[in-house]
This record gives structure tokens, sequence and C-alpha cells, in this order.
């Protein structure tokens, strides 16, 4: 067993979590994607977290796509 797994996940006291912003949201949404399709494709031979890990991964290594605002310009 991993040193890691035996550590449930955190939560803040009280249950109390902070919200995302929008740009983490889709991040999130993006990496939750991502890895149920590669959970998917696996057929169940990958756990979830290897799979989120290996989504990760994934996001880490694609070139950032920067979205320039009209008029933005320095």
């Amino acid at each position: 067993m991993d040193d890691l797994d035996r550590w449930g996940p955190t939560r803040r006291p009280n249950g109390k979590a902070r919200d995302l912003t929008p740009k983490q949201l889709e991040l999130a949404d993006e990496l939750h994607m991502r890895a149920a399709a590669i959970r998917l494709a696996s057929d169940g031979e990958l756990s979830i977290r290897e799979a989120v890990d290996l989504a990760a991964v994934q996001l880490g290594l694609e070139a950032p796509q920067t979205v320039t605002e009209p008029g933005d310009e320095s």
C-alpha cells in the first residue's frame, strides 16, 4: 500500500470549503473528464488515483493556452 493512500482526503474544519475560481472549476472539470476517460479505457486496471495522476500529467504536458483580451496590449 502506498504511504499516501492511508491519508484520506483533507477537509477544512466544520466542513467549510473555499470557493473555487471559474478557472479552477474549469481545470477541475477537465481533469475529472480526462481521468474518467483514462480509467474507462483501462478496463478497470487503473485505480481512480492512477487515472487522475495520468490526467494531471497530460494536462501539465500541454502547452498553456493564453487568451488575449481586447485592449490588453502590453
